[in-house]
């Protein structure tokens, strides 16, 4: 039961902002199973021996050679001063998360290496607080996505059978170890563990002087099409239902986001009830949108599936109507604004929201819907500009622009200097300079050329790769930068991120090499870019 306080101050927080509780909005919408092929209909021999392929691995095999050097066994490589940091839980982040890319690859001595040390993991134990959402975009769905890979029959098997295995039991086993999560009132997860102590760390969020203890959109919702996987390779159907619990509470929204499907980024895990309205593609709501459509591409059969795609399409249609902006006087550019905790528009987008375009490319084509495709070709279009027009190639953590009546939403960039930079790059100016391996736009632009066959979305993420390969110190290859308009990227920071290996090389090489490896007609992605085997293809 929900204390009478929460309620108040939920109802209190809806009155303010003008939202009150309603019927959801896909409710009427029919969920019958639509299905259609998604790849462009490319020749024989496509991209065949293209050497930018190529030298992306061999982008792969520098890199990992760094982090086995200096930085095995812990989770990432620290390349300035040639170490490494457990920042995800010491289990070795940067094998379990970049494993299947080295599969793709073909890399089978580096794979081997992998595997062995996949096997050897106690994933029951650890030293840290276990953040629950990367367990599941990283481990759980690197290890997932390994199996299926070398299981399909698609990418050289020379590995010990026990080796491959072993990647789905350890899956299972850490889905098990990490399910005292769900142990709330409504089964929405909490934020972290601890493997020691089986303790929750509880998250809060403060709205007008209440305090609920909380959790993350993008944290509840970025689960299903992995514990859908692993039910379905286990036939252990517990942790589906979790998932399904769990989700409820986001494609039923109450109260009623600011407008239909864009929900806000906290929810109360005591009531299943939204804290905040502040809805978008951004960080802290991104990968929950995604994985609607996803899951039902790997799963159209499953009826709780097809809610969630109607969810998406609803969400897909209130972006366009609502969040699709162009800046003052620039209709050549469409980004998709930010809400605030009130849900008004912001006029402002993070780098995150930039996977919009390869998701409505996706379930635009799969459901028959040319005008949520046209929308994916112009978000990922102007999320490429935002690179094409840096200094190093590279694009922004953040931009805002000026609305149609020529305003910011933030009065500290109406001034000369912002404005004079939104004239120079095409209406919008940066909000936040760094960047950091960001894979979003290189995700986005691999499915418009997959979607569309057209070449030139090659070149784009051509650019990129060599703009990562060429604007920073070979002696700290792929280091993280402080400001894109800077020489050099400014100052070089030691990190580089097991997404690095995960996301950015795979998407990079997939994007050269031939459609038919990893075809978006046979394999469903998760937020990390990790494939797994669509359950009934179309």
């Amino acid at each position: 039961m929900v204390p009478s306080f929460h309620l108040q101050a939920l109802l209190a927080l809806a009155a303010v902002t003008g939202h009150a509780a309603a019927a959801p909005p896909h409710a009427a919408r029919s969920s019958s199973p639509t299905c259609n092929t998604v790849q462009f209909d490319f020749p024989a021999g496509t991209n065949k021996g293209d050497p930018r392929a190529e030298a992306v691995k061999q982008a792969y095999v520098r890199e990992w050679n760094q982090y086995w050097k200096y930085a095995y066994p812990k989770d990432d490589l620290l390349p300035i001063t040639h170490n490494g940091t457990n920042d995800l839980f010491g289990w070795g982040a940067s094998v379990v998360d970049g494993i299947d890319t080295a599969v793709v690859m073909g890399l089978t001595d580096i794979v081997e290496e992998q595997l062995k040390h996949i096997a050897a993991i106690d994933f029951t134990k650890s030293e840290y607080l276990v953040n629950f959402f990367d367990v599941n975009i990283r481990y759980l769905a690197g290890l997932l996505s390994a199996y299926d890979l070398i299981k399909s029959g698609d990418f050289p098997n020379p590995y010990d059978d026990d080796l491959v295995e072993a990647l789905l039991s350890q899956a299972k086993s850490l889905a098990t170890a990490i399910s005292p999560v769900f142990d709330t009132d409504t089964g929405l997860p909490v934020a972290q563990l601890n493997f020691s102590t089986q303790q929750l760390v509880r998250s809060t969020t403060s709205v007008n002087g209440v305090t609920y203890n909380s959790t993350n959109t993008a944290q509840a919702g970025t689960l299903i099409l992995e514990y859908y996987r692993l039910s379905d390779l286990t036939g252990d159907e517990s942790f589906r239902e979790n998932a399904k619990k769990a989700e409820k509470y986001l494609i039923n929204p109450s109260p009623a986001p600011a407008f239909p499907g864009l929900v806000g980024t906290e929810l109360d895990t005591d009531s299943g009830k939204f804290i905040t309205f502040d809805g978008g593609w951004e960080a802290g709501v991104d990968s929950f949108i995604e994985y609607l459509i996803k899951t039902y591409v790997y799963d159209r059969d499953d009826s709780f599936a097809g809610d969630l795609k109607d969810f998406w399409l609803t969400t897909a249609e209130s972006s366009a109507k609502n969040i699709a902006l162009s800046p003052y006087k620039n209709p050549q550019l469409t980004f998709l604004s930010q809400l605030d905790s009130n849900g008004s528009i912001m006029w402002t987008m993070d780098d995150y929201a930039c996977f919009a375009g390869g998701n409505l490319l996706l379930g635009g084509k799969y459901l028959d819907r040319p005008d949520i495709t046209e929308l994916g070709i112009k978000t990922s279009d102007s999320c490429h500009w935002l690179y094409n027009h840096t200094l190093t190639g590279l694009g922004p953590s953040s931009i805002g622009w000026y609305n149609a009546s020529n305003k910011p939403y933030d009065s500290t960039y109406n001034n000369g200097t912002y404005r004079a930079q939104a004239a120079k790059n095409g209406g919008y100016f940066i909000e936040d300079p760094s960047y950091s391996s960001y894979p979003e736009p290189l995700e986005s632009i691999f499915y418009a050329y997959r979607v569309t066959g057209d070449k030139r979305w090659q070149d784009y993420n051509w650019e990129i790769f060599k703009a990562l390969d060429t604007k920073r110190s070979r002696s700290v290859p792929y280091a993280e930068i402080t400001d894109v308009n800077a020489p050099g990227g400014g100052k070089l920071s030691n990190y580089v991120a097991s997404f690095y290996f995960a996301e950015v090389l795979k998407y990079l090489y997939l994007t050269f090499t031939e459609p038919d490896v990893v075809s978006l007609d046979k394999y469903v992605f998760n937020t990390e870019c990790h494939p797994m085997t669509i359950k009934k293809t179309c």
